[in-house]
């Protein structure tokens, strides 16, 4: 299943993570950095792996995306990775 961008939305690195969550049928999914990086194409930028604020800030379009999908991201650097969990509702695209 492809989760697309509404037609005037610019197109984000992310969306083969958008496209990867919305196949996911369970409430939950953690992913290291380095399975992000091998999901989108390329490696993490040092912010996305440094700042928890780039997983749930809403001004960054992939985070308002995978909201709106019923995603919600938990950064952890301890153990370099991000824990997604969908909402009890589950929204749909």
């Amino acid at each position: 299943m492809r989760w697309t961008l509404p037609a005037r939305t610019p197109p984000t690195k992310y969306q083969p993570l958008l496209d990867f969550l919305a196949t996911q049928t369970g409430s939950d999914v953690t992913l290291t950095f380095a399975e992000i990086g091998a999901i989108i194409g390329a490696p993490l930028s040092v912010s996305a792996m440094t700042m928890p604020t780039a997983w749930h800030r809403t001004a960054e379009m992939h985070v308002r995306r995978w909201q709106e999908m019923g995603w919600r991201a938990r950064y952890d650097r301890r153990n370099q990775c991000v824990h997604f969990t969908r909402d009890a509702e589950g929204a749909t695209p």
